[in-house]
Formats: C-alpha cells, sequence, structure tokens
C-alpha cells in the first residue's frame, strides 16, 4: 500500500496506510470535535491502532474491531493557543470559569448576563448550566492594552448588583473553580480534500489527505462586556457579535510520510501568545512495559537525562526545558523520538514530532521567541511538545506560523531516520543514541539533491545524497541533524499519464512499435534509459511476447550516476523478477511490496536467462530515445543502431554491474500499473 485509504462518514473519518511489512496505521479524524473543532479522535476508533495488512475493510470501519493494537491516545492533540492566562481554541475554553452548584436555584435564561458580587469583586453570569447548577466570569484587569482575565474565587455569597430577574443570593458552599467556559470560538470552516478533491462517504484512496479549517476565539473582555450589554440572552447565540481576540487557521496534511499540521494565529486584539501547533500525548504501552524519550540537544530536566532513553512514566512534575537544560542554549528543543517498550525494554512502536525550520519554526527566530520555554511536558503525558512562541506579545494584523510534523515509527530501529515533506521542501532528520561511523540513511527519492544544514548538526553527511541513499557518521551520543535537501534542478511539470489513478497502467516511452528477436542477447543485460518527471510507485510491470522462446527474462531499474551518465554500478533499485517467454501474451511481474520510480533519469534493465534454445520475440519501441550514450574511447560503435548499455554474462539476480558497452537492441515496450 504506497496510498492512503480514507474510510468516511459525515464528520468522521479513518485514515489508513502501511506501517510495515505486516501491518497498516489506522489513524482517527473528526470534523466535529468538541465544539465543531477538527480532533483527532472518534468514538469508532479511540485509539491510533496498528492492524493486520490483510485486515478487511469492515474489520476498521466504522468501528476498529478486536483486530487492531491500539497505540497512541490523540484525543487531546489538536492544539489550542494559550494568552498566558488560559487555554483556549482547539477543544478549550477560557478555563476561568467558575461553577456552583445551588439545588433549584431558579434562575432562567432572562438572568444571563446579570452582575454580582462577594463584596469585593463583580462576577457575570454566563449561562444556565441546569436547574441545580449556574456558570460565571470572573473580573478582568487591562494592562498595556492586553486583557487578562483575574483567576479568583468568590469570598462570600454573592449578592445581586444588576441586570438579573431572580435576585436571590447565590451560595458557593458547591463552587469549583477554572471551569472551562464553552463555547470559545465561533465562524468556524472547514474543508475536506483527498488529493485536491472533495472526500464522499465510504472508501476512498488517494496520496495526501488535507483538512484545513479556520475559526474566530472571542476576547475574554469582549465576552463579560457583550454578556453584561445583552442581559437574557445567551452568548452561545450571539458569538460572532463578540469583539475578537484572534483567528487560528490550520491545516492538517496525512500522507504515507506521517501528519503534517501547520497552525497560524492572526491577532485581531493585543493579546500575549503562546503556540506549539500540534501536542502529542505519550505513547500507549504495553502491558507491563513503559515509555522512552530522547531529545537531540537537550540535557537533564525534571531529574532525566534525555540524551539518552529517559523513561517518562517517572516523570512526576510539568517540565519545562528553558535554555539553561540544552547543550547549545541558542537552539530550542526541536524534536525527540519516543518508543513504547515491552517490560525487557524491547521497542514495540514509536513516534517521532518536532517543529519543521520554516516561518516562525525557524530555530534563530525560535530561539527570540521562547526564551522562557521552549518545549513542556505536562506530568499527566497529555502534553509534550515544543513551543513555536512563549510569551510573544501580538499586535492586531500580526501572525504566527508554524509546521510540526509526526512520523509513526516500526521497530527494530537503531536511529530515527526520516524525510519529512511539506510539498515544497523536503526535511532529512537523523537522531540516534550512541555513535556510528558507516551509517546509511535509504533515500531514493531524494538522490542527487544537495543537503543544506537546516538546523544544529553534529552528524557528518555528504554533500549530495547518492543513489544508495546517504551514508553518515555520528562520532558524538547523541548524534542529530537536520537538513534541507535541495534539488538540482528545477521541479518538473507532474508526468502525464502516470497520475491519472492507482491500478491504471502507463507507458514511460510511448510511439509506433516493432518486434524485435533476442538473438545473441543470452544473458547480456541490457539497460535502456528511462526519464520520469515525477517519483511514481508502482506494483505491476509488463511486457509482451510476441512469439515465443525458451527461458525466461528478468527484469529491473538501475538509478543513473550523473558523474558518468551511465547507470548506477550499485544493484538494483528495483527487481522485478522474472516472466516466462514460453508463450505469447502480455507476460505481467507482480509485485509484492511496490517499487518506487524514481523522478529523473533511471535505466531499465532486461535480461533473457536460463535457457538459450530458441530467443524469444518481444513487442519494441519503434523509435529511439534521444538521449546521449558514452561510445568509449573509439567511435566504431556509432556504426549502427544504439540504444543503451550492457552487462555481459548475468546469470542470476540482478547485482552490482560494471557496463562493458553499448547494445543495439531496441528498448521493450513496457507498462506499469501505478500502486
Amino acid at each position: 500500500m504506497t496510498d492512503l485509504i480514507v474510510y468516511r462518514s459525515n464528520a468522521l473519518m479513518s485514515i489508513r496506510s502501511r506501517f510495515d511489512g505486516t501491518q497498516d496505521l489506522v489513524m482517527p479524524a473528526n470534523l466535529a470535535y468538541v465544539e465543531a473543532m477538527v480532533g483527532m479522535w472518534h468514538s469508532g476508533l479511540p485509539q491510533v491502532a496498528l492492524v493486520p495488512s490483510t485486515a478487511t475493510d469492515t474489520q476498521v470501519w466504522p468501528v476498529m474491531s478486536a483486530v487492531g493494537t491500539r497505540i497512541h491516545d490523540t484525543s487531546d492533540d489538536n492544539c489550542p493557543i494559550n494568552t498566558g492566562w488560559s487555554y483556549v481554541g482547539g477543544n478549550h475554553g477560557y478555563n476561568v470559569g467558575i461553577q456552583t452548584a445551588v439545588a433549584g436555584h431558579g434562575k432562567t435564561t432572562a438572568d444571563v448576563g446579570s452582575r454580582w458580587t462577594d463584596g469585593i469583586r463583580v462576577f457575570t453570569l454566563l449561562a444556565i448550566v441546569n436547574p441545580n447548577s449556574l456558570l460565571f466570569g470572573g473580573p478582568y484587569t487591562i494592562v498595556d492594552g492586553i486583557t487578562q482575565a483575574v483567576r479568583v474565587r468568590p469570598a462570600t455569597a454573592l449578592t445581586h448588583v444588576a441586570g438579573a430577574t431572580n435576585r436571590s443570593t447565590v451560595p458557593i458552599t458547591g463552587l469549583t473553580p477554572d471551569v472551562q467556559i464553552r463555547p470559545a470560538t465561533h465562524s468556524h470552516t472547514v474543508v475536506v480534500e483527498l488529493d485536491g478533491r472533495p472526500v464522499p462517504d465510504g472508501r476512498n484512496v488517494g496520496r495526501e489527505l488535507r483538512i484545513r479549517e479556520s475559526y474566530v476565539i472571542p476576547s475574554y473582555r469582549g465576552m463579560i462586556d457583550t454578556a453584561q450589554a445583552n442581559i437574557g440572552t445567551p452568548i452561545a447565540t450571539i458569538m460572532s457579535r463578540i469583539p475578537p481576540l484572534c483567528r487560528v487557521d490550520n491545516v492538517y496534511r496525512w500522507s504515507t510520510g506521517g501528519l503534517l499540521v501547520t497552525q497560524t494565529v492572526t491577532a485581531l486584539d493585543r493579546f500575549n501568545l503562546n503556540a506549539g501547533v500540534t501536542q502529542c500525548a505519550a505513547l500507549t504501552a504495553p502491558t507491563g512495559g513503559s515509555r522512552r524519550q530522547f531529545m537531540p540537544n537537550v540535557g537533564t530536566a525534571g531529574a532525566l537525562n534525555w540524551s539518552t532513553w529517559a523513561n517518562i512514566d517517572t516523570l512526576t512534575a510539568l517540565t519545562d526545558f528553558t535554555p539553561a537544560t540544552l547543550l547549545d542554549p541558542l537552539t530550542p528543543a526541536t524534536s525527540m523520538t519516543q518508543w513504547a517498550v515491552s517490560s525487557t525494554g524491547v521497542q514495540q512502536w514509536g513516534i517521532a514530532v518536532g517543529l519543521l525550520p520554516t516561518d516562525d519554526g525557524t530555530p534563530s527566530i525560535r530561539a527570540r521567541n521562547t526564551t522562557t520555554k521552549g518545549w513542556f511536558i505536562s506530568s499527566s503525558l497529555k502534553k509534550n511538545y515544543p513551543q513555536l512562541v512563549w510569551g510573544r506579545t501580538l499586535s492586531p494584523g500580526q501572525s504566527v506560523t508554524g509546521t510540526g510534523y509526526r512520523r509513526y515509527l516500526a521497530p527494530p530501529s537503531a536511529a530515527t531516520e526520516i524525510v519529512v515533506s511539506t510539498g515544497s521542501d523536503d526535511f532529512v532528520i537523523i537522531e540516534r543514541i550512541g555513535t556510528a561511523t558507516q551509517a546509511q540513511m535509504a533515500a531514493p527519492q531524494l538522490a542527487h539533491r544537495t543537503l543544506v544544514p537546516a538546523g544544529p548538526t553534529n552528524i557528518a553527511v555528504p554533500q549530495q545524497v547518492a543513489n544508495d541513499g546517504i551514508a553518515y557518521g555520528a562520532l558524538v551520543s547523541p548524534g542529530y541533524g537536520m537538513w534541507r535537501a535541495e534539488p538540482d534542478q528545477a521541479s518538473p511539470q507532474p508526468l502525464p499519464g502516470a497520475t491519472y489513478g492507482v491500478g491504471s497502467y502507463f507507458l514511460p516511452l510511448a510511439g509506433p512499435t516493432q518486434t524485435t528477436t533476442y538473438t545473441g542477447a543470452f544473458q547480456r543485460l541490457l539497460l535502456f534509459p528511462v526519464y520520469l518527471a515525477e517519483a511514481t510507485p508502482v506494483d505491476r510491470v509488463c511486457l509482451e511476447v510476441t512469439a515465443a522462446g525458451t527461458g525466461v527474462v528478468r527484469h529491473g531499474v538501475y538509478a543513473h550516476d550523473p558523474t558518468s551518465g551511465r547507470p548506477a554500478t550499485g544493484g538494483p533499485i528495483a527487481e522485478f523478477g522474472v516472466l516466462a517467454v514460453t508463450a505469447v501474451g502480455v507476460r505481467e511481474s507482480v509485485l509484492g511490496t511496490p517499487a518506487e520510480l524514481p523522478a529523473g533519469w533511471h535505466w531499465y534493465g532486461l535480461v533473457w536467462q536460463t535457457t538459450a534454445t530458441t530467443a524469444p520475440t518481444l513487442r519494441t519501441s519503434g523509435v529511439g530515445g534521444a538521449t546521449a550514450l558514452n561510445l568509449g574511447t573509439s567511435p566504431e560503435a556509432m556504426s549502427g543502431n544504439r540504444f543503451g548499455y550492457e552487462v555481459p554474462d548475468t546469470a542470476g539476480v540482478l547485482g552490482p554491474i560494471t557496463v562493458g558497452g553499448v547494445h543495439q537492441f531496441p528498448p521493450p515496450r513496457v507498462a506499469y500499473r501505478r500502486a
């Protein structure tokens, strides 16, 4: 599975993608979570779960059956903002409400907005919770144009000041402070698209699910003032009339590469902002197991050493990561890797979380805006994430933007080695505990890209990504680094045909055909240049036999070496196996694991093997390829048809090669099926 499966029923969705060779990952999404916010929870899928890849649709949707293993509770992971005195937005309301339990209080909607006092301060009746409970909002202060609620309990029973019809005194014996005031948002909009198209109910397949939401948070001062000015009118019915504090715009992007969340907070009133883009609760530990977390550039905080695998289950208090806790105090903590391990310390499932170095998440900008807190973990482990800003004052019209990533990790893993793509930028992230002198990170999609540091690093990498990935050395522990993979040429346009849809076949080379008998080609690996404008996953490869022969043809794909202009000498980047040529017709290789054909140049290879009695005849292209071929030190090879390079004496599976010259066989017509 190289795509997402998105199941949808109205506001509820489950997103399924490949986790490892035998399991899929299923993540929940909810377009109408608390107060219609986008959330990562629904009752049919209470946690992110792992399921066998063989699990049927009905076993995972609409309710996850017993086939699933719960690995992560994300019910609180849609991130609010913080005003310095309260969380609000996301699934939070201003947590400064005062709720009183008063049996048979007798007050009605007509009393909403009335004012009450304990003899010291004035409290505003905001809601009739039920016949036995009332919700009040406390006073506020304004300093330097910034509103702040006064978090205080009434000292005595509340007596009427103004506005109420029922003016009986409100006792405070059943008082509950710090209650969230809801609703606390309005003007919520949400748009859902899969590969740029609307997502209907049912089962859908695509590459990227994108959810855009926007909402307005009213100011606390506006909420209190509006309630007092509109006696008898529930504020929930006039939210859009409350003066606003800010607007929040979120973009959630699910793909096979994980989840990206981009948040923009735009001030509509002057206020202090703390924001973290996306928070992350702890993974679910297996029975008898625990959670271990490593953080690059972080030393000791909360009595735990985060430069090793810290056991977060022993964390007893909210822990802040300030500059004093950092190995490099000028670079705020940016990322973490966490593993759920068994009772014997064996990895079960993991997650990598962090901020990308874009917009206000750029390390130098964050260093200015998070001087007191760059990351924090609550003692409940429900909050565990980097702060984009902490204590930054925004004036109307100003905004901050950041993008956070999360990637679930399959064991075993000696290091976090991931590529995070935003659509416009690709970032390489390597983090590990322990040293390594000759480590290798697979990154076929980044071949020939230039690596540019995008944050602090103590890992040595080459300047350019090779065909076989990124060779690196981590000479100190912990080792870490982040790089932007810059393209070596302008981004091409999408490839016609190959982008049509999953399950569709396409020809990498179109045009007239002919037939070619492969006389003299036994055990000669013939390599043909192919160009694709974009990386394309395929799960089937087809050839057509027009006259039967003996034996088989084996085929696959080799990378391109730009330094020589020839096929890369390492092993193939995709091995398609063998096709019998003993009967005519279209022959198809079905791949157990889809192969990713790289963008740019690569080399399709074909070799006739096993039995040399009768050469097969294949459907081939009737036109040549417009590409340069190195003929060697003599011009003699220019005297005939030349289509590619060859490797003699290829008797078995495809492996490392040494080019033996150019050949005269036209390229076979090949069709791929997009995975």
